[in-house]
């Protein structure tokens, strides 16, 4: 004979509310302290020793030595002989690239040269703002673009600002170097003659034949 589901359930409830358990140990209420309480005693007690003072001063510190000197790149050394190679900005995209306009310049899976649509007309300088012998190159610098731009990979930002009269740039994280395969400082990349490719160039700061807008 089949049992009903539901008088099943019944039989079960009795035989648990039947059951005696025993006792197992003494019951306290879960007593935990707030913890917007315990972060604001905290604070409180820092405030009162001055600690706060301190660690807020600190903190400011560290946020302008940083701001004014970066870690320096690593991995990056003085230049000691003339190299010059090619870099090409190919991508594949993976998705459907376009204009403000809509107008589709590149599909997905498309092996994409984002110089073929625009230009580059800029100078890009990178140099170490602590070796005096590469300010003194980049101050004999004249780039043969309207755009150029001194980007540090260690130095302090407004003391080289200053001494070459210019906005300065820092390679945060080494992004740009990793980028062009920059090993060596000075470097300067440029557009090449095709346009099509972006031309690397890794300068000693003593070789004045290789000074102004490209080799000699």
């Amino acid at each position: 004979m089949k049992v009903p589901l539901a008088l099943s359930l019944m039989f079960l409830s009795c035989s648990v509310i039947a059951t005696d358990l025993g006792t197992w140990g003494d019951l306290w209420p879960v007593e935990e302290p707030d913890m917007l309480s315990v972060i604001e005693n905290r604070l409180q007690a820092l405030q009162d020793s001055g600690e706060m003072d301190k660690k807020m001063t600190e903190f400011k510190d560290r946020v302008v030595r940083n701001s004014q000197r970066p870690p320096a790149v690593e991995g990056i050394s003085r230049a000691i002989r003339y190299e010059r190679r090619w870099f090409d900005p190919s991508v594949r995209v993976d998705k459907d690239l376009s204009d403000s306009h809509g107008t589709v310049f590149a599909r997905a899976g498309q092996v994409f040269n984002p110089l073929e649509v625009t230009a580059f007309n800029e100078t890009l300088w990178f140099i170490d703002g602590d070796d005096p012998d590469q300010v003194a190159w980049i101050k004999r610098q004249t780039p043969d673009t309207l755009i150029a731009r001194i980007i540090l990979v260690r130095g302090n930002i407004p003391e080289t600002s200053e001494k070459l009269d210019s906005r300065i740039y820092f390679d945060q994280n080494g992004a740009l170097t990793t980028r062009f395969g920059i090993s060596e400082v000075p470097a300067r990349v440029t557009a090449a003659p095709s346009g099509l490719r972006l031309q690397v160039e890794m300068i000693p700061p003593a070789m004045s034949q290789y000074d102004q807008g490209g080799t000699k």
